[in-house]
């Protein structure tokens, strides 16, 4: 493996591994059940996404990061609060942003590993550009249904 795409593979790690505390600091404070469910479901999907990321870094013999977990644990607590003191429809907001960051991330990593013939990868790639959007989707749906 090429040193751009281990890059790539650590830089997705990262991206996945904070939806992970933002999404779980989200399910980790909700009051409302439905809320929570959908929080946890995208939990154990981003979840999967950064097991998968680490897992192929792994393989490479190359270093999963790890300096970011005491960061994304205070991240996570900071949001958590945060989630209390501006509400639902705002924190949906704040995870669409996130997603639309993913999205243009995955786009370009899925272009990259076609020009690069990283095709392995691609066809997760595209999984997960999906997963991505159905978050999207869902947070949308949740923030004009649930106004503040």
């Amino acid at each position: 493996m090429d040193n751009k795409l281990i890059f790539r593979l650590k830089q997705f790690y990262t991206l996945e591994t904070f939806q992970v505390a933002f999404y779980n600091a989200q399910s980790n404070s909700a009051t409302d059940e439905y809320y929570k469910k959908a929080f946890e479901k995208m939990v154990e999907i981003e979840q999967g996404h950064a097991d998968y990321f680490a897992n192929i870094i792994d393989k490479a013999n190359e270093e999963v990061p790890s300096v970011i977990g005491s960061v994304l644990q205070l991240a996570g607590s900071f949001v958590g609060e945060t989630v209390e003191s501006i509400g639902q429809h705002s924190t949906c907001k704040f995870g669409v942003t996130l997603e639309n960051e993913a999205m243009k991330a995955y786009r370009k990593f899925i272009q990259e590993s076609k020009e690069q013939e990283y095709r392995i990868i691609r066809d997760i790639l595209m999984e997960y550009l999906l997963d991505e959007e159905f978050h999207t989707y869902w947070l949308r749906e949740y923030m004009n249904n649930h106004p503040n």
